[in-house]
């Protein structure tokens, strides 16, 4: 197990991009997100006029401006699919008086933030008067009103807990017990720190961004870490998780990801949201290898139902690093599945089976 934490620390140390330093955070002077008056300070408005260049190469969802001054800037004003989906487009010399906060992206680029852009008779709206993105409720997440919990609301089920129903620790006690090699024994012990890992750190960033995303994910991450208690129990293995301070581990190598993971969460708020879909990703590619070396039914049900969760955190933790204008791209996991992961809907209201084929459902299942 040594060997693999060992791993573990070098590919996560060396996955999550170096951040930007200047303290301004991704979304605003002060940092913040794309998800509202909280992050986007109504108060630092300012107006520019400019004419486009056209969208960036890099990042589709930024607008290339110039300034009266001769000087560039990058436009954020909304997701790319939001874009398309209000038909707004812009073309080459079209001159625009843009209304946002000033920023400077995690790429060092400097750029604005767009509450309103006009152009001739045409005005486009992108936030609400508080800050608030028009295009949050259009995917299902918070709604304008602040709805939370439910269908697209800010719950923790809308983060994909692994049992819906409840009945995952049911199903699993009630499979035969096999016998366990040594590599299953390592898997199932380093699982329940790593689930633990997630946990801690989501709980972590969330005090220090307030952004609840990382709390509700953090509580799915605590059914993650119950499920794989199940499977500890039932085998009579010792658990290596009893504590329950966040950030202590019984492995250093856990600890020292958390406290790396963390330094790194705490730059900017866009940079924390990219902690969390590497970790992800980790988990992801981690459970798919293990997987792979069992033929305990009990064990890979539990791994499929969390590596469901983790695809929906993945899914979670992406869409609001590109609201904010920026991107991911996978560390572990392929760019195919990766891409095949965040274009597909949430998998809820289902429990998986040994081969992540659908067990028993509840509540609303995605067609």
């Amino acid at each position: 197990m040594k060997k693999i934490l060992s791993i573990l620390t070098i590919a996560i140390l060396l996955a999550v991009p170096a951040m930007a330093g200047n303290g301004r955070g991704a979304c605003g002077n002060g940092g913040g997100s794309a998800l509202g008056s909280t992050y986007y300070d109504v108060s630092q408005e300012t107006t520019i006029n400019a004419t486009v260049i056209g969208f960036d190469t890099v990042y589709p969802s930024r607008l290339i401006v110039t300034m009266e001054d001769s000087r560039q800037l990058a436009v954020f004003m909304a997701p790319k699919w939001y874009l398309a989906q209000q038909n707004i487009t812009f073309t080459e010399g079209q001159v625009i008086t843009i209304i946002g906060v000033l920023t400077t992206f995690s790429d060092s680029t400097d750029g604005i933030i767009a509450r309103q852009v006009i152009s001739g008779d045409s005005l486009y709206e992108f936030r609400d008067a508080n800050g608030i993105p028009l295009w949050i409720s259009t995917r299902g997440m918070a709604g304008r009103k602040g709805r939370r919990g439910g269908r697209g609301g800010y719950g923790a089920a809308a983060y994909g807990n692994i049992s819906p129903c409840g009945n995952l620790a049911t199903i699993i006690s009630s499979l035969p017990v096999q016998d366990l090699n040594d590599v299953e024994v390592d898997m199932l012990e380093k699982m329940r720190q790593e689930e633990k890992l997630a946990r801690d750190v989501y709980l972590t960033l969330y005090e220090k961004w307030g952004l609840r995303i990382f709390s509700n994910i953090a509580q799915s991450e605590q059914t993650h870490m119950d499920a794989v208690k199940v499977l500890l129990d039932k085998y009579g293995l010792e658990d290596p998780a009893t504590n329950n301070v966040i950030g202590v581990f019984t492995d250093q190598a856990f600890t020292d990801l958390y406290n790396s993971l963390v330094e790194k969460g705490s730059v900017s708020l866009t940079e924390a949201l990219k902690v969390g879909a590497t970790i992800e990703d980790l988990d992801i590619k981690d459970l798919e290898d293990e997987i792979a070396l069992t033929n305990n039914e009990d064990i890979k049900m539990v791994f499929q139902n969390l590596m469901k969760g983790s695809r929906n955190h993945l899914r979670s933790f992406y869409r609001l690093v590109v609201a904010n204008g920026e991107t991911y791209e996978p560390q572990f996991i392929s760019q195919e599945e990766f891409d095949s992961i965040v274009n597909s809907p949430m998998e809820r209201g289902v429990v998986l089976d040994a081969d992540g084929n659908v067990y028993s459902t509840c509540g609303r299942v995605n067609n």
